[in-house]
């Protein structure tokens, strides 16, 4: 983001500019500022702005800038969406990715070009590595001016690799075609961002120019004989395990196929990061989320298993603990991106299709053959795991009721104060990977966190994403100190809203995944990265908000249900054990359990 002194975006260069691109021909058309149009013309920005109307976008992200303003004026003026300003671009598409991961439905975002941009480009990269439909248009610079240093200039193909697609509009009569044309990219299975280069002369002048029609579809493939292999191992087995990805989350009828297959195999369930919630945590077929934090025993269980029915998962690094995590005598790989097959792990049966659409099959075929007699009960395995696993938490001391807090014990009184149909987000950092097997989540939709891009500031902006998605439901996001320093800025776009947002922050004054890593031990001697945190109450106070700093996981609990039952936005400051074991060497332990 940039800022000239005055407060303005893009206001100008220091040699007289006003940052408006004063070109001859701001479309690059050649001419003139306003092509030759008929009665039908309008401007370019009415072209953008119906085409994302016309799929079904109500919101649109953004940052008003110079180059935005046709675009900003026809939100406004048209009224039919909703323009969310957010307080910096860094944030512009993490509000657009927790809407979506809330809702289901795609946001649209708007940046001006290169600053707004490039900062923008961490926020699209999660949402290309979580498969995130976002429309984000890139009010660009003019054609005719590239070269010659006009403001904010950078080369269009920079992006190529953070979305999708990137598409780029040259003139104004392609223009509708180029907009379909990225809004049919972004919204075809497997989903992604994607960026409309859009230059602001071409956004603000009139034109006439054909229409184009969106057409989204998906690629089919023929999995006869693959579903035929996959029955046939799936009815044999006799320790099946089902690991639910995003495939599952993305899916129409996912978390139904998952549970019904489930059923069918009597087999314990395990996610990744992406499909947490799928599987209502409260089943006993729960085992836990996949990564180095995954309990001994889930991890036992995996490596017992002669079939893994994987279900639409890319099994990255991130969820597989650096692809270390056993996958079972056999895997059965279901995934709608063929490149996702056998890049981690060497699938005997892949199915190269939608999860519901692959789960029906399979389900009906394993109706039609008998499941062996001495085949495992998958609650009686799960439940044993996790039991186990709350054990050896409480022996380590993480229940212990003092302060600080220690993030177990503080994630359980949260959870209890926390409607169950509540949308949580959560942050990047050390507490999250406790989130992830100590904070039960029984809905696809009501756990929004980012996949294996992993950046850190993203919690908030994804909690004021999700609550002007779902109004009716109550959000909490979990957040570190570290992340939300990321992006405190947001708080701000919070109280504006008025949004009902409950932001428990985990304040261990440190960067704990980094101070508890096993790689510190190599570069220091056993270094910290620790600081005198400020006054996050005071700070949120300040923007808005309400906010109280407690000490104990029991204060936590209370004042997230009296925030809960007040409305509005309220931060909980919460202080935690900073020397408190990390997630995954509390999940290390020689598991007792016979399989």
């Amino acid at each position: 983001m940039t800022n000239d002194g005055d407060g303005s975006r893009g206001a100008g260069d220091g040699d007289g500019s006003t940052g408006a691109d004063d070109s001859a021909d701001p479309t690059g058309a050649g001419g003139s500022n306003t092509v030759e149009r008929s009665g039908s013309a309008k401007r370019g920005s009415e072209y953008v702005y119906e085409a994302l109307l016309d799929v079904g976008v109500e919101v649109l992200v953004g940052i008003p800038g110079t180059q935005t303003l046709p675009l900003d004026r026809s939100v406004v003026e048209r009224g039919e969406m909703t323009y969310v300003m957010a307080r910096h671009e860094t944030a512009v598409p993490h509000v657009a990715w927790g809407y979506f991961e809330a809702s289901g439905t795609p946001a649209a975002t708007l940046t001006v070009p290169g600053p707004g941009d490039t900062n923008a480009m961490h926020g699209l990269k999660n949402a290309a590595e979580d498969n995130v439909p976002i429309l984000h248009v890139s009010a660009d610079v003019n054609p005719a001016d590239r070269g010659k240093g006009p403001i904010h200039e950078i080369e269009p193909d920079t992006f190529d690799n953070v979305v999708k697609a990137n598409v780029t509009v040259e003139r104004p009569r392609d223009l509708p075609a180029a907009v379909s044309r990225g809004i049919e990219t972004a919204l075809t299975p497997p989903y992604g961002p994607v960026r409309l280069g859009v230059p602001s002369g071409i956004l603000a002048a009139e034109f006439e120019a054909p229409d184009a029609e969106v057409s989204v579809g998906e690629t089919r493939y023929d999995n006869a004989a693959a579903y035929e292999a996959a029955a046939a191992a799936l009815a044999s087995a006799e320790r099946p395990v089902v690991y639910a990805g995003g495939g599952a989350r993305r899916s129409d009828d996912g978390p139904r196929v998952v549970r019904e297959l489930a059923d069918a195999l009597d087999a314990p369930v395990v996610t990744s990061y992406k499909g947490k919630g799928v599987f209502p945590e409260d089943d006993p077929r729960w085992l836990g989320v996949t990564g180095s934090h995954l309990p001994a025993g889930a991890r036992r269980a995996l490596a017992a298993a002669d079939v893994v029915l994987a279900l639409g998962t890319d099994f990255d690094g991130v969820t597989t603990d650096h692809w270390e995590l056993p996958m079972g005598d056999a895997l059965v790989h279901v995934n709608l991106n063929p490149d996702d097959v056998d890049a981690s792990y060497e699938s005997d049966v892949a199915v190269v299709a939608d999860v519901t659409a692959a789960g029906d099959e399979l389900l009906c075929r394993l109706a039609e053959r008998d499941a062996p007699a001495d085949r495992w009960n998958g609650a009686s395995v799960a439940s044993a795991v996790r039991e186990e696993y709350v054990e050896r938490l409480r022996g380590e001391g993480l229940f212990g009721g003092g302060a600080p807090a220690n993030t177990p014990e503080l994630l359980a009184a949260v959870r209890q104060a926390t409607p169950r149909e509540a949308v949580v987000t959560t942050d990047v950092g050390g507490f999250r990977l406790w989130s992830m097997q100590a904070f039960e989540c029984y809905g696809r939709r009501r756990f929004v966190t980012a996949g294996s891009w992993a950046g850190m500031g993203v919690g908030l902006p994804a909690a004021i994403g999700a609550a002007i998605a779902r109004p009716d439901r109550p959000v909490l996001c979990l957040s570190g100190d570290g992340g939300l320093m990321m992006c405190i800025h947001e708080l701000h776009t919070a109280a504006e809203y008025d949004l009902d947002i409950v932001l428990v922050v985990s304040n261990n004054s440190d960067y704990g995944i980094i101070s508890k890593s096993p790689k510190i031990r190599e570069y220091t001697d056993d270094h910290e990265f620790t600081w005198e945190s400020p006054s996050y109450a005071q700070i949120a106070e300040g923007f808005g908000w309400d906010a109280v700093r407690v000490e104990t996981a029991a204060d936590a609990g209370d004042a997230v249900a009296e925030a809960f039952e007040r409305g509005g936005p309220t931060l909980v400051d919460v202080a935690v054990e900073t020397t408190e074991p990390s997630a995954a060497e509390a999940a290390e332990y020689d598991s007792a359990l016979t399989l």
